[in-house]
């Protein structure tokens, strides 16, 4: 006989409730588990629903992948410090997390993202001006110095480097030390 596949469902009662269902299945020599399935039980037996009610509930239930997960004491509270340093849910950061780890695609936060917009924005800009014979803002005399933009645009490179290296090391590791 093979095993059926099993679900869940989720009821958060306050810990007055909690405890007195505890007591309850403990004084039937039962887990809260097995107390809950038999009411469960109890109520469908009681209140028949159709099957074409019942097939509606499957498709619905299979439109979205739903995970629960029980972490280590501690990763908990690594997993908000690492979401909120990046400016997100933390269970959204987890989602993300796990959608980079199956595809091989690490995202990039809005906040890292907007980061490398800004500085590809100014080398696009000293760029441009290049091009154009401008004057940079450095320079009122209106002589373009490379001695001046040479080396900005090849720190805003590095910088932009830096920022993917770290966003993918980020990424990767289980440690804080990348964020």
């Amino acid at each position: 006989m093979s095993a059926s596949p099993r679900s869940s469902i989720t009821a958060w009662p306050g810990p007055e409730r909690k405890a007195r269902f505890a007591a309850l299945a403990a004084s039937r020599g039962l887990s809260q588990s097995r107390l809950l399935g038999l009411v469960i039980d109890a109520v469908l037996t009681r209140n028949r629903v159709g099957a074409a009610a019942v097939d509606e509930q499957r498709v619905g239930a299979g439109q979205r992948d739903r995970v629960t997960l029980r972490l280590r004491p501690g990763d908990g509270k690594l997993l908000r410090l690492r979401a909120q340093s990046r400016g997100m849910n933390y269970t959204t950061y987890a989602a993300a997390l796990i959608r980079a780890h199956l595809r091989a695609s690490p995202p990039l936060p809005l906040a890292e993202l907007a980061e490398l917009e800004r500085s590809l924005a100014e080398v696009s800009a000293m760029a441009a001006d290049l091009r154009l014979g401008r004057p940079r803002q450095e320079n009122p005399a209106g002589d373009i110095e490379l001695s001046v933009i040479v080396p900005a645009v090849e720190r805003l490179l590095r910088q932009m480097r830096e920022l993917v290296r770290a966003n993918v090391l980020s990424w990767e590791t289980g440690d804080d030390e990348a964020s």
